[in-house]
């Protein structure tokens, strides 16, 4: 633990009583800290557009589950209070602090009075707090980049971003190690590959990859893992053989519950008590529904997600639920829980057993 430089009255982490200036029914607590994370990080950079850090890294600073910080972000780029992009080399997700939205948000973010409003001498305290970030970053982004910027960029990126890619993918290597009873001999791999592997792949992917090709291939070796195609001289022919191989299994997946949708549409036209008719209907299936469906699949199997649907496409077509986008509904999930699929896959194994109905 690092030497304090002077006495620690308040060894708490959290202050309660500043954490209550928040509106909760705007952001929840992982997002409080998220948020306070970036403005503190935003102002370390204060001399740079931007800042980079992996997810691990946040992850492992803040404490945020790691499918809770996907959606915090997605959440706070499509709130305009963050950019991200993906560049340099190793592969690096810079983030962009826009401070003039977070005044904006201010009245949102924080609760306010009876009256309507921040209380007077909070609402200076944000002023005084916030106004010089939005100065700081107006002035920066009305200034273009010289190439001599671009490139001490470039350097920085490649020091202190390339140490810890290999910090991380040691890190996840270890933990495989032990995990899979896996030989030292086998997870030997040369640095230069990784880093080619990471002009194409973010290192989460790669890992998350590389876990199943060790589960899944005989006597794997990382070697053999970091074998490049010939034509895209900078993808891993495995991970794009395993892509496609998904995404084909995917699209069986969509015709079976495409299937099972229509069977019960004539199981309920074939019985007396509907006596309305129901054409048979196309599920519409789009680019990112394929995606919703590959994730899905992650973390509930083919008999969970076509046991579960049977199960939803009766109560749509019992008129219990009214959905117009069926597949969208079933598949949406929140911090990586998937609460329709399982309600209806309890509601499947309590009614109807494995009956064929």
């Amino acid at each position: 633990m690092q030497k304090l430089k002077k006495k620690d009255k308040h060894p708490l982490a959290i202050n309660i009583l500043k954490l209550n200036r928040y509106n909760y029914d705007f952001l929840n607590c992982e997002e409080v800290v998220f948020f306070e994370y970036i403005v503190v990080k935003g102002m370390a950079f204060k001399k740079k557009k931007e800042f980079f850090h992996s997810s691990e890294t946040i992850r492992q600073e803040t404490g945020i589950k790691k499918h809770s910080l996907k959606s915090i972000i997605s959440r706070f780029e499509s709130l305009g209070i963050i950019s991200t992009e993906i560049k340099g080399m190793p592969r690096v997700k810079f983030f962009t602090v826009h401070y003039p939205k977070i005044v904006e948000l201010i009245p949102k973010i924080y609760q306010l009075s009876k009256n309507g409003q921040l209380p007077s001498d909070f609402s200076k305290h944000l002023s005084d707090f916030f106004i010089p970030l939005v100065d700081n970053y107006l002035q920066k982004n009305n200034i273009k980049n010289n190439k001599e910027e671009l490139n001490n960029k470039e350097k920085y990126i490649y020091e202190s971003e390339e140490g810890e890619a290999i910090t991380i993918f040691n890190d996840y290597l270890s933990s495989l190690k032990y995990q899979k009873n896996i030989s030292s001999t086998a997870l030997k791999f040369n640095d230069v590959d990784l880093f080619r592997a990471l002009k194409n792949y973010e290192i989460e992917f790669l890992c998350e990859y590389l876990d199943k090709y060790f589960e899944e291939e005989h006597r794997p070796s990382l070697n053999k893992f970091f074998t490049f195609d010939s034509i895209a001289v900078n993808k891993l022919k495995y991970i794009e053989q395993k892509i496609v191989d998904e995404n084909d299994y995917a699209e069986h997946l969509l015709a079976e519950l495409q299937r099972i949708y229509n069977d019960r549409i004539e199981m309920y036209n074939d019985d007396d008590k509907y006596s309305r008719a129901k054409s048979k209907t196309k599920l519409v299936v789009n680019k990112r529904i394929k995606e919703q469906l590959k994730t899905a699949l992650k973390f509930r199997n083919e008999l969970q997600i076509t046991h579960s649907f049977t199960a939803y496409a009766d109560d749509l077509l019992r008129g219990n639920l009214s959905i117009r986008k069926i597949l969208p509904y079933f598949l949406s999930s929140k911090d990586g829980e998937y609460e329709i699929i399982d309600n209806y896959l309890d509601h499947f194994n309590i009614q109807y057993g494995y009956s064929k109905n």
